[in-house]
Formats: C-alpha cells, sequence, structure tokens
C-alpha cells in the first residue's frame, strides 16, 4: 500500500513537471506585432519643412501617427540640460471611434549601441528634477560666496543663466510635453513632446550619425518608425525662420 501511494506521489509530481510542456503554463507578457515604416509603403510618408524638420508619417485604420524629428538633434543633445533627446509625436483620429493613448509605452532604439531601448521619461519628475538641481545650485552659490564674496559677479551671472534655462524647461514640460489622451469627436488630434534620456549605461558616446527606431504601442500592434540622424545626405542649410 505504501509503495502504490509513493508510485502515485511521483506520477502525480511528474505530470506538474511536464504542465508547461503541455502548453498550460500561465501566459507572459504579449507580444504585439509590428508594422514598420518604410517610405513609398501605403500610408507611409516623409516631409522636410523649411525649418529643418523631418516628419514621418503612418496610418493604421483610423489613426495617423506623425513623428518629426530635428535634423540637428544629436548636436542640440549634447549641449541641452540634462542631455535629453525630445521628439514630437502627433496623433490624429480620422474616425468616430475613440482612441485613448498613453505615451509612457512608447520608446527609442539606438540601433549602433546594442540596441539600447530607453523608456520616456515622466514630465512631472523631470520637472521635479531639475528645480531640485537648481535649489542645490543656489545653496552651492551661497557657500562659494561666503568663502569667496570677490567672485559675487561671477556666481550671480551663472545662476542667471541657469534659472532662465531651468524656467524654459519648464514652460517647456508644462505646455509641450504629451501626456495621456482620448482622441474623440471633441478633440481628434493632438501633439507633443515625449522625452528620453540619452546618458545610459551603454559605452561610448554619440557617433556622428546614429539610427534609431521610435516604437509607440498601441492596443493591437506596434508601430515602428526607423530613422537616420543626421539624415543621409544632410548637408547644413540655413533654415528659415517664422516672422514673430
Amino acid at each position: 500500500m505504501w509503495k502504490r501511494r509513493q508510485a502515485l506521489a511521483f506520477l502525480l509530481f511528474c505530470a506538474y513537471l511536464l504542465v508547461p510542456c503541455l502548453g498550460l503554463q500561465a501566459k507572459g507578457p504579449k507580444t504585439l506585432p509590428a508594422i514598420r515604416w518604410k517610405e513609398g509603403e501605403p500610408e507611409c510618408t516623409l516631409t522636410k519643412g523649411d525649418d529643418g524638420i523631418y516628419r514621418y508619417a503612418m496610418g493604421y485604420e483610423t489613426l495617423l501617427v506623425t513623428v518629426a524629428v530635428d535634423s540637428q538633434e544629436l548636436e542640440k543633445t549634447k549641449r541641452n540640460l540634462r542631455h535629453i533627446f525630445p521628439v514630437i509625436l502627433t496623433l490624429r483620429n480620422r474616425g468616430t471611434v475613440p482612441i485613448q493613448f498613453g505615451p509612457e509605452g512608447v520608446t527609442l532604439e539606438l540601433v549602433q549601441h546594442y540596441h539600447l531601448r530607453m523608456a520616456t521619461i515622466d514630465p512631472d519628475d523631470f520637472s521635479t528634477g531639475i528645480q531640485d538641481d537648481s535649489d542645490e545650485l543656489v545653496h552651492q552659490s551661497e557657500r562659494e560666496l561666503k568663502k569667496h564674496p570677490e567672485r559675487k559677479e561671477v556666481v550671480e551671472s551663472r545662476l542667471r543663466e541657469h534659472e532662465r534655462v531651468v524656467t524654459e524647461w519648464l514652460e517647456y514640460m508644462s505646455t509641450k510635453a504629451l501626456r495621456d489622451v482620448t482622441l474623440d469627436a471633441g478633440q481628434p488630434e493632438v501633439s507633443g513632446a515625449v522625452i528620453f534620456r540619452t546618458r545610459s549605461k551603454w559605452k561610448g558616446d554619440w557617433k556622428k550619425q546614429e539610427d534609431f527606431v521610435l516604437r509607440v504601442p498601441l492596443d493591437n500592434v506596434v508601430l515602428e518608425f526607423p530613422f537616420t540622424l543626421p539624415p543621409p545626405g544632410e548637408a547644413p542649410a540655413l533654415r528659415h525662420r517664422p516672422e514673430e
């Protein structure tokens, strides 16, 4: 009797181990199919404005998504605050059924850096971070002035410039950053920036030319937008400035 129980227990244990092989295991995260932008394909367009902005547009069902990137963004990123990389997304609902969209799932792949994928930065977290940095700089400047009062003009000039830059970025994040939205008859279109931090664990600096893939996840598909900066054949040129 005892041996029969041992045999039964052993069979049950083997069956438990075989469950994954039988396809009964719990399902992992769903992998969505991808649709890749390609010039010349239906619903795929590329336009370049006098402002040096390249706009890659792709339609899927009733949604039209446009990705706008500055051809000089690589150089700008090296100089801007916290080395961030902005991409402008425009989404337009061409149908009647409301579409909900959130930017938190959008990623940017650095193709030549081990295919590293960067997630978007929360605009509120970014604003809080640069404000904290600004406060710390003020404290450091106060300590420096106590030790070296003769540097007052230099220190105050540095603070004014930093505060100007911080103010500009705080306004940019509050007015330009893309946030969760429902596209419907009342608001069929939205445009805003998704932000990525370029400093990461991958080795090496930016190359003179970089390949990227921006991925925009929807409910049942991922839209992929490959682009290169500076674009192939791009030559330095004077940009058209809109009249004020």
